[in-house]
């Protein structure tokens, strides 16, 4: 299905005031679920709102909350989320952490206890966007873990995302790597089972540690888990996040002396930073340059047209859907029942 853009916001912000989200929050999630559905994330985008109404009605998620400050002294800006809604408790917290870099040259965050943050590019891309560099690691907590450790047939760890992002010389879009320390994140297994597709192989295992393609695995008993990606390489940048993001910020790692109520809760470590502070400037911006246009020049294998650089998939899906988005059926259907239920208008298809 194909909405145009303000309405597919205008849609799933009034799908969130029906629930008692307060108009500036439901704006700014609205915004965050949408762009990512244009940019090609479906998983991060409209398609998890009927997960946000479940947490909405266990009282898992503080539809008005709004972050507070920890500490704030000098490079350093600490925050707590109050369980609040990610997306907007996550761009409150960044916007600031790129004044302070503005400021400082270099701002480190930390925020602990904000429910679910969405797609991280998102905030790199608003860092990007003003010629800073983002780098930010975020762990899960508050529900039960989902990746197995390398050998293991068991989850004991989460997707713990990393993202970095930083802006390139005349005009290009920015570089942006968004990924899950897993193989592939939970939201698109969850988008696999409901489309009723397969996963990658070595992506995931059954309940019993077998390998398996099926990600319904994920999601009936017994439980299976996600693997890293990448092996002991992906294990082990999924430590790291742990423990930057969930010690750091104060807001705990997944070990099970901490709930676990089944509602994503993230922390986050980040470091934003200016990097036209000195002299140097245009040499660095000549070197980023040349080196991108190396990269791209790199004749294509076989099957490929080109060779990209992170962040112009994002940039290629953002231009293909200037004035819309495209939903699947599934998730159009959910989002109809959601709305019949709410009461809420549904908007016109193109």
């Amino acid at each position: 299905m194909r909405i145009p853009l303000k309405d597919a916001v205008d849609f799933g912000k009034q799908l969130l005031l029906a629930q008692g989200v307060p108009d500036d929050i439901a704006l700014d999630v609205a915004e965050h679920l949408v762009e990512a559905d244009r940019v090609g994330y479906a998983s991060h985008g409209l398609s998890i709102l009927p997960t946000y109404r479940k947490v909405l009605e266990d009282g898992q998620v503080n539809p008005s909350g709004r972050p507070s400050v920890l500490t704030d002294h000098g490079n350093l800006l600490l925050f707590e989320g109050n369980r609040g809604f990610g997306q907007h408790v996550g761009k409150f917290v960044v916007e600031h952490a790129i004044a302070r870099a503005f400021d400082k040259g270099v701002a480190i965050l930390t925020l602990r206890n904000s429910h679910h943050l969405g797609r991280m590019g998102q905030y790199g891309e608003m860092a990007a966007h003003q010629g800073l560099v983002f780098m930010a690691f975020t762990n899960v907590t508050n529900r039960q873990p989902m990746v197995a450790p390398y050998g293991g047939s068991e989850p004991r760890l989460t997707t713990n995302p990393l993202c970095f992002a930083g802006p390139l010389p005349n005009n290009r879009p920015p570089l942006v790597v968004d990924m899950a320390t897993s193989a592939i994140a939970i939201n698109k297994a969850r988008v696999l089972a409901a489309e009723g597709k397969q996963a990658p192989p070595g992506s995931l295992i059954d309940g019993y540690g077998n390998p398996s393609t099926d990600p319904n695995a994920l999601f009936t008993e017994p439980f299976g888990a996600l693997l890293p990606f990448g092996g002991h390489k992906g294990y082990a940048l999924g430590i790291v996040t742990e423990l930057l993001a969930g010690v750091l910020s104060g807001g705990g790692t997944i070990q099970p002396e901490h709930p676990r109520a089944g509602v994503a809760t993230n922390n986050m470590f980040a470091i934003v930073l200016n990097p036209q502070v000195d002299f140097a400037a245009t040499w660095r911006s000549h070197e980023v340059e040349a080196f991108i246009d190396y990269l791209t020049s790199c004749p294509p294998q076989p099957g490929f047209d080109r060779v990209q650089y992170p962040g112009e998939y994002e940039a290629d899906n953002r231009k293909k859907h200037h004035d819309h988005i495209d939903l699947t059926t599934p998730i159009w259907e959910s989002l109809l029942k959601m709305s019949t239920e709410l009461g809420v208008a549904t908007p016109q298809t193109l």
